[in-house]
């Protein structure tokens, strides 16, 4: 089976997990309780705060919110911040999932994420290739990767994560107990943080 038909099957399998989306939550979870061990984590792993974001690399909302977290993390060291690649807005952002699970593999991930949620074109197999070779990624290992069993599993996890907790728009943050759908300015991204501090 070609690459091309792997990944439109792995697309169709990631859709079907989405189904109708689940119920409201009775309560909701503390956002460290929704992490994966396989998860990629960004700033303080021992954190006191967990900031989950489901997001998708061409949603323009999710990447206003990148540098304004980016400014968070460094200036509040207790953040740790767990990307959920949510991959819902068609084949481009599948492709840059599988991509961004592969380059994980090589301990490449957030190298590849700041590319692909700056570039303005959607993500392309020779984009992706040459974003690949420019952070010096077995790009062989790679492509085998993005269409092995184990990307496109990571990728029905995280969308039937996304359902299970209703997720329907994004991005969506998890932070303490408090759900925020939407993007939010730097200043109400920093109020909620110590709102969820308090509620803690």
């Amino acid at each position: 089976m070609s690459f091309a038909l792997t990944r439109r099957h792995s697309l169709m399998l990631a859709l079907a997990a989405l189904g109708a989306p689940s119920a409201a939550l009775a309560k909701t979870p503390d956002s460290a309780s929704l992490v994966l061990p396989e998860d990629p984590i960004a700033g303080n792993p021992k954190g006191d705060l967990t900031i989950v974001d489901f997001y998708d690399i061409r949603c323009p909302p999710c990447r206003a919110m990148d540098p304004r977290i980016t400014r968070l993390i460094a200036a509040d060291h207790g953040i740790r911040y767990v990307p959920i690649d949510y991959p819902i807005l068609g084949p481009a952002s599948l492709l840059g999932t599988q991509a961004l699970f592969a380059a994980q593999i090589q301990g490449q991930y957030f190298p590849l994420r700041a590319k692909l949620m700056t570039e303005p074109a959607p993500p392309t197999d020779v984009s992706i290739e040459a974003d690949a070779k420019t952070l010096r990624l077995d790009w062989a290992a790679m492509e085998l990767a993005m269409n092995g069993d184990e990307v496109a599993h990571r990728v029905a996890m995280n969308l039937a994560r996304g359902k299970k907790l209703g997720v329907t728009g994004i991005p969506t943050l998890f932070i303490g107990r408090q759900i925020v759908p939407g993007s939010l300015s730097y200043a109400d991204l920093v109020s909620v943080v110590a709102s969820a501090r308090k509620g803690a």
